[in-house]
């Protein structure tokens, strides 16, 4: 029986790393898109979509304006997006502030190649503070896997003023990262501290799709890959990521960076996975977490506790 047994370990384990064709595992992350909040959003939420310039957006509550907006870009590794998770991430926290959110669908890969996602962003943040819709009050960039990189450049080129188009943008108030891809090299990509086996099937996917992103441009570019640009002079910020995704040592290196440039960073990791979910996780671990992301969204947006203060 012992020998069976091994065998079929054995098997298994070598099923598990035979090559899966690039077409076909874009083509199910693509079908997992969600463009459309989820119904449970779509009961809780006042949903407007928006073409702004030639980007889609999905307002929540936009009438809740006045009270602060949190802008999110969604995870999906530059070719796919949003997801479940996004909407109910963005509803969350949209629920607990009383403001507004907006989901921002930026043109994906292969279609569209760096720097349009960037692009996109930009042009979203420029448009909205040419007819006094941001900066009325203040705001929160957020930002799921590939979205939490893009947030991190974005806020990045907002600080620096690297675009006369970012000019009239004010910065955010704080920022959001949850399993932010910051590195498409994958150069530091690992799983020996969880004891868990390599996830070699995403990290084919991540290869596959980062050159697909990223077309003629190097994967090292810091508009790419961030992590290889100093993290300095960025709003308060939450980094969260999960002991079994891929990012974890570059969500680690973030944090160092962050905390030796003097930076206001609240970290946390969580057990299992954060980066590329389609569906939310839920837990006591994702509970803490949405506390502890709540907290600083709040006080941002200058919320006050029950005592009067300003959390």
């Amino acid at each position: 029986m012992g020998r069976i047994r091994d065998a079929v370990v054995t098997g298994a384990r070598a099923a598990a790393r035979i090559p899966i064709p690039s077409a076909l595992t874009h083509q199910a992350l693509r079908e997992a898109r969600s463009p459309q909040p989820p119904s449970h959003v779509l009961k809780s939420h006042a949903i407007e979509q928006e073409m702004i310039g030639r980007t889609r957006t999905v307002w929540l509550d936009r009438h809740h304006r006045g009270n602060g907006l949190i802008i999110h870009l969604h995870g999906g590794a530059y070719v796919s997006g949003p997801f479940t998770s996004d909407w109910a991430w963005l509803s969350r926290q949209v629920e607990a502030q009383d403001c507004a959110g907006l989901m921002v669908d930026y043109r994906n890969a292969p279609d569209h190649q760096h720097p349009v996602a960037r692009d996109d962003v930009e042009a979203v943040l420029a448009a909205l503070a040419a007819d006094g819709r941001l900066g009325e009050g203040p705001w929160v960039l957020s930002g799921q896997h590939s979205g939490g990189g893009l947030a991190v450049v974005v806020a990045r080129r907002l600080v620096e003023q690297e675009s006369e188009a970012l000019a009239p943008v004010p910065a955010p108030a704080a920022i959001v990262l949850m399993s932010p891809w910051l590195d498409l090299e994958l150069s530091a990509a690992w799983m020996s501290e969880t004891d868990q086996s390599d996830p070699v099937h995403e990290r084919r996917l991540l290869r596959d799709a980062a050159r697909r992103y990223a077309g003629r441009t190097p994967l090292d570019d810091p508009d790419l890959s961030p992590i290889n640009r100093g993290l300095e002079g960025l709003p308060p910020l939450h980094l969260s990521v999960g002991q079994k995704d891929l990012f974890a040592s570059d969500a680690r290196v973030a944090r160092l960076q962050l905390e030796e440039n003097g930076e206001e960073v609240a970290y946390r990791e969580i057990g299992g996975r954060l980066g590329l979910q389609l569906i939310p996780r839920k837990g006591e671990d994702i509970e803490r977490l949405h506390r502890e992301q709540s907290e600083l969204i709040g006080r941002a947006l200058g919320r006050k506790d029950q005592e009067g203060r300003e959390g």
